[in-house]
């Protein structure tokens, strides 16, 4: 079996892997968009909240009530801003994941590729050697048959 059948295996499993990185990093930049969806529904929703509120008359209840849910609200958006930082610092590890096995994988493909080579010329080499030497007796045939 030649070297470059050899790496295969080698190569098949950094293709996997970065196959399964850029699945991992594609899964991280859906749940950021999620979270920062999620995030831009709960601010649209305490400034509509806000507007509403601030059209009506309040009286002492009601504006009670309205700063309760107000510190609940802005609790719910800073925590979503939280969830927004660490779904961006995971998309973040996960590219940077993805890049070092695609780097991985195409240096395993280039020696793979230049094992092939040599082997192609060493391949290409014998192969023009025999030729030439069948040549030579077929010529020195022809000189001892005259």
């Amino acid at each position: 079996m030649t070297r470059s059948k050899r790496m295969a295996p080698v190569q098949d499993l950094a293709e996997e892997r970065e196959r399964e990185a850029r699945a991992a990093m594609a899964l991280a930049r859906r749940a950021l968009d999620d979270a920062e969806r999620q995030l831009k529904q709960l601010r649209g929703y305490r400034a509509d909240y806000l507007e509403r509120v601030s059209a009506g008359a309040a009286d002492g209840v009601r504006l009670q009530n309205f700063h309760a849910f107000l510190g609940r609200l802005t609790g719910a958006i800073e925590q979503q801003d939280k969830s927004v930082a660490v779904a961006l610092g995971e998309l973040e590890r996960a590219t940077d994941a993805w890049r070092e096995r695609r780097i991985e994988a195409a240096s395993i493909g280039r020696a793979v590729e230049k094992i092939s080579t040599g082997e192609r010329r060493v391949a290409d080499r014998r192969a023009q050697r025999e030729a030439d030497e069948h040549s030579i007796q077929r010529v020195v045939q022809n000189r001892e048959t005259r």
